[in-house]
């Protein structure tokens, strides 16, 4: 998570660019992207060298960010000198020693790379260099800086308000972590994002790996893991350290092979993208990069296009080699049919034939030119079986009646397993759309060369579809889609009942209907631990660390506050009151040590004074001691971080609300005279009097300044956290999941067995009886034209309904909302006299028609 100051650099350096006239917010982050890429690289070539490998920056000393730095104010030498370099890149460092680095992949993505700022703007350059600079500054050059940098990256793409082409549309993060936790992938099972974008499914489900296999320790006799989960699910300080124990076996190059689990977590080969703009593939490719994983396989093609020729997309694209796929396509697009893929095994075909220029037979053009159902189809085709896919799909593909929609939606529950469908509310693209959307869930049950006939003549694989109703997200449902931490969240509540629903099956389901389940919400206070400079010497801000034992496991990491100072509670109200009760005392008592030699000469003169000279005496010393207050309790204000400190408010008032009245200054009489209780009143001069020895003004700004630094405790940032335990339970009115038979008989009593043994099809407790289904399989569910056979499947099933999927469609509907002070019964009773007036006019007004009347 970014800290509030980052984020305000963040914002800082995309208002430079855009105000620099570089206002297509996609050009604006790829160029920040190419900064940071640049930054980055210095990094990646060391660790090159430690393995014995020469410099890419041989000859070209120019081209590193320690240089760049140096011209930062001329645009001119990136655009002449360092751009041409790294346009070719590949040709400055070999296959082998690019093994295992981010440059594994680098597959001359920086052909074009161009950077477009106008030479004329070196001080857009020189603010842009300085910030992404300070951005890293704080965390040096291990992982720390490797999570600011993808962190940034990510916060960047947040700020992109506008759509992409062809209905591209960023996916919320949050959402991309839920789908990646139903799928719950494990190290070695290869992932691919056929239309990747940023990167935002790859890397998330990289992270969830680390999450998944980051180290644990017991607490309370429990063992937890060491991970923190954000309110909306973000995963911070995953370690993956247990993967570095684990072995897998898996199948490389035809061969299997035992791999370890912490280099499979790290290795592109398993996290697979492709996008079909090469702007946006770039920019995935780096995002990647920046978030740490080796040899990304982000690569620009058109996943849907013909494979001939395009030897790395067929690689990529072969059919039935990925056990999971996760992907948000393009919605409402068409492509042109010509252009796709010509196997038909891939994309159904339909009737239409046309001309294609080098071919002497005609071509047949698939069913459908919709990219969100054709990138259905191809994602069938890319899982391997038992391979599971979780996609977000407009909602037209659950409902559309098209013979394309109906086919392939025919195809999902009959040749493969539906297991969920999770409805999410209209807003979760504003800004960037308000089309209505689902996310579906599937598992892969036929090979390709197996696909049969669907003619109803076999019994779908899916048996029941689970459906789930989302209302709320953790976000506002306006175009703003403000963040709500702590506030009820429909996404947990689905991810549990779904676990339980695909481990138990209907009794699962049937688990806590009418219960809503959500993990407990906490406030923390986080801060980054600078401790020391580039001089390796302690930071003003550092000062507050510096009773720590070992400083070196914190600096540049992010912390809670009671993490790092360990006397602080966890709650930041609460440490705040703690810290202020504690700074107030040792105000309190350092004052009157510090008043205690102005009081006492104010007293001494009083002996000799009049009433009115004292009075004037004693405000003198009061004004002195003020003015003496606020000098040096100013040049405390070094222990405190210069932006968006919340301690340093707190400072500031406790100094503010620091009032001399006559208790102090009695006190602090007190302390002068070695403990003894004294009036302020006039009193005569006693010569023998010896005082206690006053602070010095060191002694004093010492003093002080602990003060400071145990206030400055409380800098950082709020964040609210949840439990790793979704345990919470709430009472619900109307069920938010419910589940749908696909196939169900309609109830027929004329039918009889072939023996003339069995009559009706259901028995008498209502189950339908085997030879009945025999039968009608036989007979088949559907005409020539695929139309389905009246009267054979109840209305109520999902193949009923044209295997429409849509989640409204099978809601149950909930008598006891119903807002009215007539009973069910009398209500259904109005109903049927209703029909029965509507049926009498019908007969009437057709008696009319023909004459009859």
């Amino acid at each position: 998570m970014l800290a509030p100051h980052i984020k305000k650099k963040v914002d800082e350096l995309w208002s430079r660019f855009w105000a620099a006239g570089l206002t297509n917010p996609l050009v604006a982050v790829e160029q920040i992207t190419y900064l940071l890429f640049l930054k980055r690289l210095e990094d990646i070539d060391l660790k090159r060298q430690q393995r014995g490998f020469p410099s890419i920056y041989a000859g070209f000393e120019t081209c590193k960010w320690s240089y760049i730095r140096q011209e930062k104010t001329n645009p001119t030498h990136l655009i002449e000198v360092v751009f041409p370099w790294l346009r070719d890149l590949d040709k400055h460092f070999t296959g082998a020693s690019a093994d295992g680095t981010e440059l594994a992949s680098l597959n001359n993505r920086m052909a074009d790379a161009y950077f477009q700022l106008d030479p004329n703007k070196g001080k857009v350059l020189s603010d842009a260099i300085d910030k992404i600079d300070e951005l890293f500054a704080r965390a040096g050059d291990g992982s720390a800086a490797q999570d600011i940098m993808g962190d940034t990256f990510e916060y960047l793409l947040s700020e992109v308000a506008t759509a992409g082409k062809n209905g591209q549309f960023r996916t919320p993060r949050h959402l991309i972590r839920f789908m990646v936790e139903l799928l719950d992938p494990e190290p070695g099972q290869r992932i691919i994002d056929p239309a990747a974008g940023t990167g935002g499914f790859l890397f998330s489900a990289q992270q969830y790996l680390m999450r998944k296999y980051t180290a644990k320790e017991t607490r309370d006799g429990v063992e937890t893991p060491n991970f923190v989960l954000e309110w909306d699910g973000a995963p911070h300080r995953t370690d993956g350290v247990e993967a570095r124990y684990v072995e897998k076996e898996v199948i490389e190059l035809g061969k299997r092979v035992k791999r370890n689990c912490w280099d499979l977590m790290h290795d592109g080969h398993y996290f697979v993208g492709i996008d079909n703009d090469r702007t946006m593939a770039r920019i995935g490719w780096m995002n990647m990069v920046l978030h740490g994983l080796n040899d990304p396989h982000l690569f620009q093609g058109d996943s849907l296009s013909e494979r001939n020729g395009k030897p790395q997309l067929a690689k990529i694209v072969e059919q039935e080699t990925y056990q999971f796929v996760l992907a948000n396509p393009p919605f409402t697009g068409t492509v042109d049919a010509i252009d796709l893929d010509d196997d038909s095994a891939r994309f159904p075909k339909g009737n239409k034939k046309v001309a294609v220029a080098g071919r002497s037979d005609k071509k047949t053009l698939a069913i459908t030119d919709k990219s969100e159902l054709l990138f259905m189809w191809l994602m069938l085709d890319l899982l391997e079986v038992g391979g599971r896919c979780a996609v977000i799909i407009p909602e037209g593909v659950l409902f559309g009646n098209t013979d394309a929609h109906v086919r392939l939606r025919r195809e999902l529950l009959t040749e493969h397993v539906v297991e969920g469908v999770i409805s999410l509310p209209g807003g979760v693209f504003q800004p960037y759309t308000g089309v209505k959307t689902s996310i579906l869930i599937f598992r892969k049950e036929t090979r390709r060369d197996d696909k049969q006939t669907l003619n109803g003549s076999i019994t779908p694989r899916t048996e029941h579809v689970w459906f789930y109703e989302v209302e709320e997200d953790g976000y506002s449902r306006d175009a703003k889609r403000n963040p709500r931490p702590g506030q009820n969240n429909d996404l947990w509540d689905a991810l549990e009942k779904f676990k339980a629903w695909r481990t138990q099956g209907l009794s699962g389901a049937q688990q806590n209907e009418k219960v809503l389940l959500q993990p407990t919400f906490r406030a923390e206070r986080w801060r980054q631990a600078l401790l020391r400079d580039t001089a390796d010497k302690l930071t003003p801000a550092g000062e507050a660390f510096a009773a720590l034992p070992d400083t070196s496991m914190w600096d540049g990491q992010v912390w809670g506050i009671h993490e790092l100072f360990t006397e602080l509670p966890a709650a930041p109200n609460e440490a705040e009151a703690f810290v202020i009760a504690n700074a107030q005392t040792a105000f309190i008592e350092l004052l009157v040590k510090r008043l205690a030699p102005l009081a006492g000469a104010a007293y001494q003169r009083g002996g000799n004074h009049s009433e009115e000279q004292t009075a004037k005496d004693w405000e003198k010393a009061i004004k002195i001691f003020e003015v003496d207050l606020k000098r040096t309790a100013k040049e405390c204000e070094s222990c405190f971080e210069k932006e968006d400190s919340p301690a340093l408010a707190i400072w500031k008032n406790l100094v503010k609300s620091q009032k001399v009245d006559s208790e102090l200054m009695q006190r602090a009489l007190g302390h002068y005279h070695n403990g003894a209780t004294y009036s302020i009143n006039p009193s005569p001069v006693n010569p023998a009097f010896k005082p206690k020895k006053p602070l010095s003004d060191d002694e004093w700004k010492t003093a002080l300044l602990a003060i400071a630094r145990e206030v400055a405790k409380l800098d950082g940032f709020d964040v609210t956290l949840r439990s790793l335990a979704i345990d919470q339970v709430s009472e619900l009115k109307v069920a938010k999941h419910w589940v749908v038979p696909v196939r169900a008989s309609a109830i027929n009593s004329e039918w009889q067995s072939a023996d003339g043994q069995l009559t009706g099809s259901h028995d008498a407790n209502g189950m339908v009886r085997p030879a009945y289904i025999e039968s009608m399989l036989a007979a088949g569910l559907y005409d020539d034209k695929g139309e389905l056979k009246e009267g054979l499947l109840d209305p109520d099933c999902i193949e009923g309904r044209d295997c429409n999927l849509s989640a409204g469609q099978y809601k149950p509907f909930d008598f006891t909302q119903l807002k009215s002070d007539k009973s069910v019964s009398e209500l259904i009773g109005e109903l049927k006299s209703t029909e029965q007036q509507i049926i009498g006019g019908l007969d009437k007004l057709l008696a009319m028609v023909e004459g009859r009347e």
